[in-house]
């Protein structure tokens, strides 16, 4: 038996046609769930790396796709590496923008919709706030990533965002610092300002429902200010845990019970002070909860705005170091070296010939 990358895939592996009877998933939940049973399987070919002794080995591919726990992990590194050569001499505020629970059974249906507005009301809010000379007076920047669960994988979408601590006034003369200050924006107005506008974004691109969107303008829309990130290396860790990533990491399985097909899981209850504390699924009701958060074809779910928006960034970034008098931050990004293993005859390093595909590679290995 070919072993699998890790838990998760075992438990899609070893479930998928009942988790398919089950619930008749979408096509693109199916090409997801797919996809996480094929990775670094032979299904979807190998990299073959041969030694001048006439060792082969074998390196199944990777998926690639986002969804995917084992991917998901090297895209992380790669990302926080890039995210260095952006980073300013000053604190970062973390700032968390959610939804109402109401709202959840309509973003369901419409998702790429209500996601585009969450980010566009969350960005808006914040330019708007920090341009007005009673807050800051400045244009910051920030990278907004969306996450769409909770601690026990339940659908629960809202954006983190972290915020520089000041920004480049608004006659483009100065770099005014906030890093003194204990907070970036008046909480309560933030959050009145941010619901405003994310109402009115959704109901111009999407069917909301009269009595839905009177029920809203009454809701509560939370935005959390938590305790600023003094360091950039401190920055770009802490967001890389919210960037590429899926809704359970490997470490919180505590256990997968293959005969009962049940999965056991640890897990932060905030309603009860963030005590740890286990829950057991079955393993289609873990599946059913890992696939709620498969994101539409193409969809950014990570995004730069202010100072940090792509285009003219690097020339943004290099101007707000001249006028915080601050040199390019001092990091070595580690080299693309790519993929290398020892061979277990001789101990040579083996370097890669050629790649087979599903068909070849099947057809090598009966032989």
């Amino acid at each position: 038996m070919i072993p699998l990358p890790n838990i998760i895939h075992q438990i899609f592996a070893d479930n998928t046609k009942a988790f398919i009877a089950a619930h008749n998933p979408s096509f693109s939940v199916l090409k997801v769930l797919n996809h996480i049973v094929s990775c670094r399987t032979p299904d979807l070919g190998a990299a073959v790396f041969d030694c001048d002794c006439g060792e082969r080995l074998f390196v199944y591919h990777s998926c690639r796709d986002r969804h995917c726990p084992v991917c998901q992990g090297i895209n992380n590194a790669r990302w926080a590496d890039a995210q260095l050569a952006s980073s300013l001499p000053v604190k970062y505020f973390h700032i968390v923008f959610t939804l109402p629970d109401s709202l959840n059974p309509f973003i369901r249906r419409h998702p790429k919709e209500s996601y585009n507005a969450l980010f566009k009301a969350a960005s808006s809010a914040l330019l708007k706030l920090c341009a007005d000379p009673k807050f800051l007076g400045a244009t910051p920047g920030f990278t907004a990533v969306l996450h769409t669960w909770g601690q026990t994988m339940q659908f629960h979408p809202h954006l983190h965002v972290i915020v520089t601590a000041g920004g480049i006034s608004n006659d483009g003369l100065r770099f005014i610092d906030k890093s003194d200050a204990s907070y970036l924006l008046p909480v309560k107005v933030l959050s009145k300002l941010f619901s405003g506008i994310f109402i009115d974004t959704l109901s111009k691109n999407a069917p909301l429902p009269a009595n839905l969107k009177s029920s809203l303008y009454q809701s509560d829309f939370f935005c959390y200010l938590k305790e600023p990130l003094e360091r950039a290396n401190n920055v770009v860790k802490y967001l890389a845990r919210y960037a590429n990533r899926v809704c359970i990491s490997v470490n919180r399985i505590i256990s997968y019970d293959d005969a009962n097909r049940s999965v056991t899981f640890s897990f932060k209850d905030n309603k009860d002070s963030g005590k740890p504390k286990l829950m057991t699924l079955s393993a289609i009701e873990f599946m059913r909860r890992f696939l709620l958060h498969v994101l539409p074809a193409r969809f950014m779910k990570i995004r730069h705005f202010g100072i940090l928006r792509n285009r003219g960034k690097l020339d943004r970034i290099a101007q707000c170091r001249r006028m915080l008098q601050a040199s390019v931050p001092c990091f070595v990004l580690k080299p693309n070296i790519g993929f290398h293993s020892v061979c277990r005859k001789c101990g040579s390093f083996l370097s890669i010939t050629s790649h087979l595909s599903a068909v070849e590679l099947k057809v090598l290995l009966r032989c």
